[in-house]
């Protein structure tokens, strides 16, 4: 193979027999990967090509902690699924974010990017970046590679319906759509391979790096012609499977970012232009280097985009029943509509999932979050658990408004009733139910009993200890850390979700001039967790005193508060769901990557924890904690915005050029 030579072999994913994959790298091009077992094999039963679409699944992004070597426990190594490893070295995406502020000083969002170590280099062995794009390291590659070659093949399985044939091809554009999505809002143009390559067309590929334009064009018509193979839904033993309501969903989530001023402008996002060096030269024209990392200009039009596609998304759903709908409370209780909540983002077939991946880790336990997250004791026996990562901003807290809808702040607190108080008068009571369950709150119900998130308490656990190290931690997909809720409970990840697609019509509506029909959808995710309809006061308040960013070269014409007010909606819902840094990254929120990140420490003054009670606790609330500032705080660059290109890739000179500033 001439291009993305790697040598790695793959492994076809969740295949129970004892059929070999398919090479990618050095032996891309070969017809059949081992002795016994050929394409023509896999592809001459449906028993076999069954396996072959579900291993394309196996790769797709999935944004829990997966440990790279032998995880889970007894595996001796041998991964059971292909979700990349180690990504962000063993940390979340959100640790990037002003959300989370890991304390793991040996993970890749401390040790890589807090620090500024995060160069181009890195990418050539990325187990530890954000997103690689090295074949080797990463599954976005192997994934389209392998769908293709299931798509090319498919029609000579001699014992499968044409239907059956139609749909499996449907759920493979899916894949290839979510991969070169992903790597799209990490690297903006990449290298559109549409086939799986082979000796018979290799040299009439083009490996060269294509225009953002051209990368959206694609992934827009993967998503519509996938949405004219696949049914709307599936039945409750197919859930997982892709279907017209995924194609049209994530066509939404690939028009909003489009849409975006980080590509949607007057002006590239960066001034540096990237040289094409080596043997790249001659082989992409200098002109074309901009439209890799810009649309060349701001047009309005890919707004209403958004909204025709999202709309289209609910007309479908309304024609089919409306099956995918907002799950709702049966209660007006914080713990209804927390329970409620959970089940939004975590069960199986619930009716709000439109796409979901991790499912081939048997549990939430078989995930590296019981190390990484996990209490540091437990009543399972784990000990020596949470390691910092999971450390949760003051910040991420004060966007929770209080149950009624009113902006609560910790300093606001502070300022009103001083910095003692107890766990019946505290800081953090009679919020937005979702705060409670995305986030440790001291007091709240944990495992029985109330949450110790003071200093030396069992969550909190010493001063030097990193696992709360802001004063709070995450709890979502912890919950109660026991056998019902975590360690036997189903694993599920969200990949995509209803809520998502209301707060992305939100926020196209607002942009198109509509603010009105913005607040509606808006109402619709604030509802069902028992908040308040967003009222103007409601909203001129928890906007207050806010500066927001200016966007000179585009035209827009949304309300600047409102705005704001729905990116904070979607952190609030989606937070641990990979959201926030690419609402970050194509706002362009150079203030949000520079702000100063706060935590707060809580000591008892007073009373005893004999006998676990706590009645007699008093508490004292330190003032905000400026966390250690990261790298890009004081060293701002838009360079982050989109990832580095590998060089050994570029050096390969087959047409690839580096990102600006890397």
């Amino acid at each position: 193979m001439r291009h993305f030579k790697t040598t790695t072999v793959l492994i076809l994913s969740l295949v129970l027999s004892g059929c070999s994959d398919l090479k990618f790298g050095n032996a891309f091009l070969e017809k059949a990967p081992g002795v016994d077992v050929t394409i023509d094999t896999i592809f001459s039963s449906k028993f076999y090509a069954d396996r072959a679409l579900v291993s394309a699944y196996a790769t797709l992004r999935c944004g829990y902690t997966v440990h790279n070597q032998a995880w889970p426990i007894g595996s001796g190594g041998a991964y059971k699924y292909e979700n990349s490893g180690n990504k962000v070295g063993n940390d979340v995406l959100d640790a990037l974010t002003d959300l989370i502020n890991s304390h793991c000083n040996w993970g890749g969002a401390y040790n890589t990017y807090y620090f500024g170590q995060y160069n181009a280099e890195f990418e050539n062995g990325s187990s530890s970046t954000k997103f690689g794009f090295t074949p080797e390291l990463e599954t976005a590659w192997i994934g389209i590679r392998k769908a293709f070659l299931y798509i090319n093949n498919v029609d000579r399985v001699p014992d499968m319906t044409e239907e059956e044939k139609t749909r499996g091809k449907g759920e493979a554009y899916v894949i290839i759509a979510t991969h070169y999505l992903d790597m799209l809002r990490h690297f903006g143009g990449i290298p559109l391979l549409k086939t799986d390559v082979s000796t018979s067309n290799d040299s009439e590929t083009d490996y060269t790096r294509q225009s953002v334009e051209a990368v959206i064009d694609y992934i827009v018509w993967l998503c519509d012609t996938a949405a004219g193979m696949l049914p709307w839904t599936v039945s409750e033993d197919q859930d997982g499977r892709m279907t017209r309501a995924a194609a049209m969903g994530l066509k939404c989530r690939a028009l909003l970012f489009a849409a975006s001023p980080l590509f949607n402008s007057g002006q590239p996002y960066s001034a540096v232009r990237p040289e094409i060096r080596g043997g790249n030269i001659g082989k992409v024209n200098d002109s074309d280097v901009p439209s890799m990392y810009w649309l060349g200009r701001y047009d309005a039009s890919r707004w209403e985009a958004v909204v025709d596609a999202c709309e289209a998304f609910f007309e479908e759903n309304r024609i089919n029943g409306n099956p995918y709908t907002l799950i709702q409370s049966s209660g007006t209780s914080s713990d209804d509509y927390r329970s409620t909540w959970n089940r939004t983002y975590a069960d199986r077939y619930n009716g709000e999932i439109i796409i979901a991946t991790g499912r081939q880790m048997p549990t939430f336990a078989d995930t590296y979050h019981r190390c990484y997250f996990g209490p540091s004791s437990d009543i399972d026996g784990n000990t020596g658990r949470g390691y910092g990562g999971g450390c949760v901003t003051l910040n991420f807290v004060d966007l929770f408004p209080t149950a009624d809808g009113h902006r609560a702040l910790y300093r606001d607190w502070i300022a009103a009733n001083g910095n003692e108080g107890t766990l019946n008068d505290h800081p953090f009571q009679n919020r937005d139910p979702r705060l409670y369950e995305s986030v440790m709150i001291l007091g709240d119900h944990f495992q029985g009993r109330q949450a110790e998130m003071w200093i030396n308490g069992r969550e909190r656990m010493s001063e030097s200890d990193p696992r709360a190290a802001t004063g709070f931690s995450s709890r979502k997909f912890i919950w109660d850390y026991n056998s019902a809720t975590f360690h036997d409970k189903p694993a599920n990840y969200s990949y995509l979700r209803l809520a998502e697609i209301i707060l992305t019509y939100a926020e196209a509506l607002n942009e198109t001039g509509n603010p009105e029909g913005a607040i509606e959808q808006l109402n619709l995710i604030r509802n069902r967790v028992g908040l308040p309809d967003l009222t103007p006061e409601l909203l001129e308040e928890m906007q207050a005193g806010k500066t927001f960013p200016k966007y000179d070269d585009c035209t827009l014409v949304g309300d600047e508060a409102l705005r704001e007010e729905i990116l904070d909606e979607r952190a609030r819902e989606l937070f641990f769901e990979e959201c926030r840094w690419y609402d970050m990254v194509r706002w362009e929120r150079a203030d949000i990557f520079r702000k100063d990140l706060e935590g707060i420490q809580i000591r008892i003054i007073r009373g005893t924890t004999d006998d676990n009670d706590f009645s007699d606790l008093v508490f004292s609330f330190s003032d905000p904690v400026k966390e250690e500032p990261r790298y890009w705080a004081t060293n701002w660059d838009p360079k982050w915005y989109l990832s580095a290109f590998p060089p050994n890739e570029i050096n390969k000179g087959y047409g690839l050029v580096q990102n600006p500033g890397w």
